[in-house]
């Protein structure tokens, strides 16, 4: 297929989660995803040399040119937990993560909304999830962003509250010293796989990329038949991916990044090649 109006080469990253990640990467030109700080435990410091070091082989053998980026912790991390010692907890394993996206020059984390339904209020989570990840961002440098994904959120008003209490905080709200910059360095990841899941044909990916605009700096591309959580390749869900990328293109800042986390990376760069994409 002819070259693509819509090339994101240079913005297009994959998850280390796949096996072959680093080596993907290699052969597209493509930069990569950190996945090895998700689990919590293992950003334990007796384990920080290890963990530092695995990364490092896989960037070396990716031979990315492009700042990685890193994936926060999410097992057991719930920033709008009711319990203090909770939410304590989450900030803990949140700054070891900041720790290791200092140590590898990476200038982006993505982190989990942590919303549970049936425990915590939409309200709820959008409150004091904008107040914990405010709190979180607001004596890091200038160079560095978060990235907001959301996860088991059923649809995009969700994300659109959190991002609206985020600015009102900055703004100085509630009694909060007013701090624009940090409310610009917040920014959401969408999981198109994960808002497929969760939602029916009445509020599909498109309509969620629609509403969130601008709000949205990376994506998260897999796909599924919209009944489970698959992350599998593009051409193997009911998403229809091309429409998905006109969407972003029609209402999405040009500065948008892209994560391949589908469990055949190679699949999926091959369909972004033969698509014009990359």
């Amino acid at each position: 297929m002819g070259k693509n109006m819509f090339n994101i080469k240079e913005k297009l990253y994959i998850a280390t989660f796949q096996q072959d990640a680093a080596a993907v990467a290699a052969e597209y030109g493509l930069g990569l995803e950190i996945n090895h700080t998700c689990i919590s435990e293992d950003l334990d410091l007796d384990k920080r040399r290890r963990l530092i070091d695995s990364i490092s082989r896989d960037l070396h053998v990716s031979g990315t040119h492009l700042v990685p980026l890193v994936h926060g912790p999410f097992t057991e991390i719930y920033p709008a937990a009711i319990d203090r010692r909770a939410r304590d907890m989450a900030a803990e394993r949140l700054e070891e993560a900041y720790g290791v996206c200092r140590a590898i020059g990476s200038q982006k984390m993505i982190v989990h909304t942590g919303w549970l339904p049936f425990i915590y209020f939409k309200e709820w989570q959008a409150e004091k999830g904008a107040r914990f990840w405010h709190g979180f961002m607001a004596h890091k440098p200038e160079d560095f962003g978060l990235l907001v994904e959301n996860v088991l959120e059923d649809e995009p008003y969700m994300l659109l509250d959190f991002m609206m209490r985020v600015a009102e905080i900055s703004a100085g709200s509630d009694g909060f010293i007013p701090d624009g910059s940090v409310s610009k360095r917040i920014r959401l990841c969408l999981d198109i796989g994960h808002a497929h899941a969760m939602t029916g044909p009445d509020m599909p990916v498109e309509k969620w990329i629609e509403i969130l605009g601008g709000l949205i700096g990376h994506f998260h591309l897999h796909n599924n038949d919209g009944t489970a959580d698959t992350h599998s390749a593009f051409d193997r869900g009911s998403m229809d991916m091309e429409s998905v990328f006109s969407a972003i293109r029609e209402h999405c800042s040009p500065d948008v990044t892209f994560t391949i986390e589908a469990g055949d990376c190679r699949a999926c760069a091959e369909w972004l090649s033969s698509h014009g994409y990359i």
